[in-house]
């Protein structure tokens, strides 16, 4: 009868480790986004004018450009200009790709751009988009 005691302690035992180990291995799977965790981290400055030249060249040229070229225009996409960008931008399709609302989240299976890059497109965008 001992015996019997001291076996299902140690099978009690060993069931209480497996359901920590599982219960911690689960929560180590969770990994979290510096973007989403500090939205507004860094230098972003974006209360001066935002041109089409000096914020959202490089920004399409550090995510979208290889891609979206004229050269190699992916979905009929073009970044690397302003015609083609403005044209996506003025359809209303390039922020909610952008931004991962849409159908086709950009960049293709990869993380939302940063929030200050997203913040740049925005306001690139709801000021109409100019090319200046």
């Amino acid at each position: 009868m001992a015996d019997q005691i001291t076996c299902n302690m140690k099978n009690l035992i060993r069931l209480t480790v497996m359901i920590i180990l599982f219960s911690i291995a689960l929560s180590g799977c969770y990994y979290d986004k510096d973007n989403e965790l500090y939205p507004l981290s860094g230098n972003c400055d974006t209360t001066g004018v935002m041109t089409y030249s000096q914020s959202i060249v490089p920004i399409m040229v550090a995510n979208c450009n290889t891609c979206h070229s004229a050269a190699n225009p992916s979905g009929d996409v073009i970044t690397n200009t302003y015609p083609g960008l403005s044209v996506v931008a003025k359809k209303g399709k390039l922020w909610p790709s952008v931004n991962h609302e849409g159908s086709f989240p950009m960049p293709k299976g990869l993380d939302k751009l940063s929030a200050c890059d997203l913040t740049k497109i925005k306001k690139w965008i709801d000021g109409g988009s100019l090319e200046n």
